[in-house]
């Protein structure tokens, strides 16, 4: 029988490195696709919740044991978090086992005779978690949000500051909530209702081309993923296509486009025309190839080019740009669960700089009497509002009103303006902003 809690242990060592590489929960859990989809799910949480609960965890810890978290060997720190994690955020996990399990495997490592240490702090947690004293918010709102959410002061701060207090709760909470799969139907392709036909799901109650999965252990294996039937593509995401405009014999141009599901929207609205993805390397390419060939797309031409660099061949040759910059995923926070702890303001600075050259160049891409539409995931005033004043007064574009193209209960007065900035609300889409801009 595999050993699932001794998986996710080697797992977590791997996030103690500097720079982690990659997805490695998705690479972990196809490698152990032969599992039972129960195990894979308890995988998943385990390291997912270990890693984006890791601030409160170590808060809890800091409390019961007399060693920080910070002076701990690695291998004792990952055993305790991921003991913590069963105990305080996995509500199907007895505390016997959460305690006895992570024993068990600290004797399977080279710190086996700390394992009466781990034991010994797990068991008082277990014993005494009703009555954790957690920081409240009258006893300051930085250090409430951050072990709360499970964030880093500095990002608590920085949303605090240009959101707003309810606005950054918002965003917080949407972090550490558990967050649907939706699927964007290829109406080219099929209707909604036979794509539920081919999926366990259900219609979203605020956009009419997507579907909400309920089982999305493998989401590889839902048939109407394999087929091509449907994308998997947050609301968020699909919004950029449908506020678009992209008619059917339209030229558009994705300068950002892996893993290509902008792309494959707008393949899938220009029917008659032609959609060029680019992005920055070949493996990224053949990412947007193998969808668009599942999909069964073939008015979908790949590229690979660094886009912060001018390209001739693409002046003003397209009738919509979709420009989805790189960017800080402080509205993604709640996928990708280490994000927060590889973000520093200076990187956000340079993320800046890099989406403005992205910026200016996708603005000439565009046609006179053309659309550039700018997206990102995050919620940052200088990824979003302020590179919206930047196209506006220094590439001669025009922000233009989408608010009659939004579904209705994602509407907002500032899309009249040429700007949405979503939140995540009720867990209905991600953090994202939007920017439809025409060129004079």
């Amino acid at each position: 029988m595999t050993d699932v809690r001794y998986i996710a242990y080697n797992t977590l060592l791997m996030f103690e490195s500097p720079s982690p590489a990659g997805d490695l929960t998705k690479a972990v859990l196809d490698k152990h696709s032969y599992l039972e989809s129960s195990e894979r799910a308890f995988l998943k949480r385990l390291i997912e919740g270990t890693v984006e609960r890791r601030i409160s965890i170590d808060y809890v810890l800091n409390i019961y044991s007399s060693l920080p978290v910070s002076k701990m060997k690695k291998e004792v720190r990952t055993l305790l978090r991921m003991g913590v994690c069963q105990l305080l955020y996995m509500n199907g996990v007895k505390d016997h086992a959460a305690v006895s399990e992570t024993v068990r495997i600290a004797k399977m490592t080279k710190v086996k005779q700390l394992s009466g240490f781990i034991n010994a702090i797990l068991r008082r947690i277990a014993s005494e978690r009703k009555s954790i004293s957690w920081p409240k918010r009258s006893d300051g709102l930085i250090p409430y949000l951050s072990v709360n959410y499970s964030c880093p002061e500095w990002i608590a701060d920085k949303l605090v500051r240009e959101q707003g207090e309810e606005k950054a709760e918002t965003v917080l909470s949407l972090s550490v909530s558990v967050r649907p799969v939706t699927a964007r139907v290829n109406l080219s392709k099929c209707t909604v209702d036979e794509a539920l036909a081919l999926c366990r799901g259900k219609r979203s109650d605020i956009c009419d081309i997507a579907i909400v999965l309920s089982d999305h252990d493998s989401i590889g294996t839902v048939p109407a993923v394999e087929r091509g039937l449907v994308c998997i593509q947050d609301i968020s995401s699909m919004l950029v296509g449908l506020t678009s405009g992209i008619k059917e014999y339209d030229t558009v141009l994705d300068v950002c486009a892996s893993p290509g599901g902008k792309s494959l929207h707008a393949a899938d609205l220009a029917r008659g025309g032609h959609v060029t993805a680019c992005d920055l390397s070949e493996k990224k390419a053949e990412a947007i190839r193998e969808n668009a060939k599942r999909c069964g797309f073939s008015n979908i031409e790949t590229k690979v080019c660094d886009m912060s660099v001018h390209v001739q061949e693409f002046e003003e040759s397209a009738d919509v740009v979709i420009a989805d910059v790189p960017c800080s995923g402080l509205g993604v926070m709640g996928r990708k669960n280490d994000i927060k702890y590889n973000l520093t303001e200076d990187s956000i600075e340079s993320l800046v700089r890099l989406q403005r050259n992205i910026l200016k160049n996708a603005a000439g891409y565009v046609k006179p009497g053309g659309v550039l539409m700018f997206s990102t995931c995050t919620v940052s005033l200088d990824e979003n509002q302020k590179n919206m004043e930047y196209l506006t007064e220094k590439c001669g574009l025009v922000p233009a009103d989408f608010y009659d193209l939004l579904p209705a209960g994602l509407r907002d007065e500032s899309a009249r303006w040429g700007y949405l900035q979503l939140y995540g609300r009720w867990g209905s889409t991600d953090g994202f902003f939007i920017g439809k801009l025409v060129k004079r």
